[in-house]
């Protein structure tokens, strides 16, 4: 029997579902004995090019009737947009609308498939109840059960006694119960009351009232708890509250209680505009129990303004209480080694020829041994007007800097540009003539000598040839491109020029066809030296893609080197060390890197290092990596993770001062894995940055599927340590 009518069938599909709790993925499925069941459904005659909002009627036995109830028995099937309901039998008004329904309830929705005892439901109003309820969640792995499922308007669901898990049917691993759910439709909210989190049907966590969105859109509430242990601080707990302050800012507050040094509170608060965003973190230790209650703090500015298409704005701003506040209260070597923070902000405007930026930049501190300049401020004006072939291209910049610190010669900088060059190629040969012209000029505060004025031109050229062959098998291609890359430029006294920001440029190959060994514009180097080099590629045709690639090359000098940094020697000698690079795969599964620099006169490997990284199908992961520089590091590292059953996971890492016999950082963890949950448990040893002491971290994480984890980034601390794990 058909019924042409526009009122809406059960309505609830999505009443069991609160986004909170949807599966997440990359989780195997194995691990878990019982497969979860899915209702079936016997096709319906409901004819294809029926109007998907008119209500369909099919039974074994019908009797029909204009009053009162009609009486559908054996195979009920009511259907309606793309939703269905089955029982054994059913009792249907239509004048009222009511469907009353009993005996192997089953509904089917687009996005939830539901089985009760019975059902009770007005076709009308949209209101009913389902007692006895279960509940699989179509698209994912979630299930539950209720023993009322009630829908108490078009927007209101209300369940009672309810369950959730991703588990499969009969594996009980975690789930969540609650004596009373309700998802509210029209404020696309839920809330929960007398919520506990169950393992193995064991409580671990409860709360009195929990709120949820029903979407993935945000909602203020507190997030997953995390806790763990480190020798500085103590058994760490953290819980954070997020509030959903307006759909384009957000503030996110975490208390840590640290056993041994107290309270402490972390503020991070988001913001986005249609031309500005950034990030204002701020945390707090207000006393200190380990540093007689004194006040710690740390605070981190990252903001970026888009003013147009042309002209941005940017604050970066960090700055702690102390000089030991990373050693006590961070995370990592990385952290503990912070020698200065920087604060900067700066402006710039770029166009199609021209570009300008202006920053004003200092640092906070924390090792008085490495103390920056401070640029208050750094004016910069670049201009590259647009030229046509065969016309050489043009460039000009210009730069006025202030520089000042508490101890040195602060003074003013302004550096002027010229360059010139043009570029001739083919597809085997490409030449490039340069010239370049340099006028600095410095007027200083406390030097005897306080106007500097400094003339320098610099010429290079740089030529390369590229050859390419088919190997045998006609799937790769191997190509040659020698390279040969000449700069002059002559000696000028720069002795009585301060060091603002120069530094020597370290070896590399990128190197060979540089034409200053300093970074900044203190100190330009005299040069009158070749560079030679020689590069292979071998190439799949077929994917496009580079498999190895190996370097290498090497500098002539025609004179000594003549300038130097204050207490340094200039560098002597005919020719550079012999740079080597490679990089490519052994096999699909291995990837090695590697350089090397070679001194032809000593005939020995001053310096290099080398990476192997191996990752198969099976999740196997090993990477090992050497480096070394002759009289001043030596060290090797090793990380790995490996299956050791179909459940267990065993990772580590850990990095060895060949030096000087020490370890640097060990890491040690374990991962169980099922079908719906996984737990984590790391130790970690790490060197402080006064090269002595060594804080100890334990780290433990349960990762519940499609609900989140408990614990302190163990799996973050993984992946950092171990390239390739996720």
């Amino acid at each position: 029997m058909l019924l042409s009518s526009q009122t809406r069938l059960l309505v609830l599909g999505l009443s069991c579902s609160p986004s909170l709790l949807y599966a997440q993925t990359g989780w195997e499925k194995d691990g878990c004995a019982h497969p979860r069941p899915l209702p079936s459904y016997t096709k319906t005659l409901r004819p294809a090019d029926l109007d998907k909002m008119a209500i369909y009627i099919e039974a074994d036995q019908a009797l029909f009737r204009e009053q009162g109830d009609s009486e559908l028995t054996g195979k009920v099937h009511i259907s309606q947009n793309d939703q269905e309901l089955s029982a054994q039998q059913a009792l249907y008004n239509r004048q009222t609308g009511k469907v009353l329904a009993k005996g192997q309830v089953n509904f089917k929705g687009p996005q939830v498939n539901v089985t009760s005892q019975e059902l009770e439901y007005n076709l009308n109003s949209g209101l009913g109840k389902l007692t006895g309820v279960a509940y699989l969640l179509n698209g994912t792995d979630g299930r539950g059960e209720s023993s009322e499922l009630i829908q108490e308007s078009s927007q209101v669901t209300r369940l009672k006694n309810a369950s959730y898990t991703t588990c499969p049917v009969g594996v009980n691993s975690w789930s969540l119960k609650a004596e009373d759910i309700k998802l509210d439709r029209s404020t696309e909210q839920g809330t929960a009351r007398q919520v506990t989190l169950n393992i193995r049907d064991r409580p671990l966590l409860y709360l009195p009232y929990f709120s949820f969105p029903l979407t993935d859109q945000r909602k203020s509430g507190f997030l997953i708890p995390n806790f763990g242990t480190d020798e500085k601080s103590g058994l760490r707990i953290s819980l954070p509250y997020y509030w959903n302050l307006a759909p384009n800012y957000d503030l996110t507050l975490t208390t840590n209680m640290l056993s041994k040094r107290g309270l402490q509170v972390e503020n991070e608060f988001r913001y986005l505009t249609e031309l500005h965003h950034g990030v204002i973190q701020y945390d707090a230790l207000p006393n200190d129990q380990e540093r007689q209650n004194t006040l710690r703090y740390h605070f981190d500015i990252q903001h970026l303004s888009q003013l147009d298409a042309h002209n941005q704005l940017k604050l970066q701003a960090a700055g702690v209480s102390d000089k030991d506040y990373f050693d006590d209260l961070g995370s990592s070597l990385a952290a503990s080694t912070i020698v200065n923070l920087e604060r900067t902000l700066s402006y710039t405007s770029q166009h199609t020829e021209w570009d300008f930026s202006a920053l004003a930049q200092s640092y906070q501190i924390l090792d008085n041994s490495a103390e920056n300049y401070a640029r208050l401020p750094q004016l910069q004006l670049t201009w590259t007007p647009t030229v046509t072939s065969p016309l050489p291209s043009l460039s000009a910049s210009s730069e006025y800097t202030y520089f000042s610190r508490s101890q040195g010669d602060n003074g003013h900088r302004l550096a002027t540009q010229i360059t010139l060059k043009q570029r001739f190629e083919n597809a085997a040969a490409y030449l490039e003539p340069k010239l370049k012209f340099q006028q600095t000029d410095y007027q200083l505060e406390q030097a005897s000598n306080k106007s500097i004025h400094r003339s320098l031109p610099t010429f290079a050229v740089d030529a390369g040839l590229f050859f390419e062959r088919e190997l045998k098998t006609g799937k790769r291609l191997q190509t040659l491109e020698p390279r040969i890359y000449y700069t002059y430029t002559p000696f000028r006294e720069q002795a009585n020029i301060p060091i603002f920001d120069s530094s020597e440029r370290s070896l590399s190959y990128s190197q060979l066809f540089n034409d200053n060994d300093f970074t900044g514009k203190d100190r330009i180097a005299d040069n009158n030296r070749l560079s030679t080099s020689i590069t292979t590629r071998l190439q799949e045709l077929d994917k496009g893609r580079e498999i190895f690639r190996a370097s290498l090359g090497q500098m002539y000098y025609f004179a000594d080197r003549k300038v130097s940094l204050p207490d340094e020697t200039a560098k002597t000698g005919s020719r550079s060390e012999v740079v080597m690079e490679m990089a490519g795969e052994l096999n699909d599964a291995t990837r090695i890197s590697g350089t090397a620099f070679a001194d032809v006169n000593n005939k020995e490997i001053s310096a290099g290092q080398v990476r192997i990284n191996y990752q198969d199908q099976k999740e196997r992961i090993l990477n090992l990596g050497y480096s070394q520089r002759k009289g001043e590091y030596e060290s090797a590292q090793i990380a790995f993770a490996t299956p050791v059953t179909q459940q267990w996971t065993l990772v580590g890492a850990h990095e060895q001062d060949l030096k000087n016999d020490r370890s640097l950082e060990t890491l040690a963890g374990l991962e169980y894995q099922s079908c719906c949950w996984k737990s984590r448990l790391a130790a970690r040893k790490y060197l402080l940055s006064d090269n002595a002491t060594y804080d100890d971290a334990l780290f433990v994480e349960l990762e519940l599927k499609g609900l989140g984890s408990f614990g302190s980034g163990t799996r973050n601390l993984m992946e950092n340590r171990i390239y390739g794990y996720k």
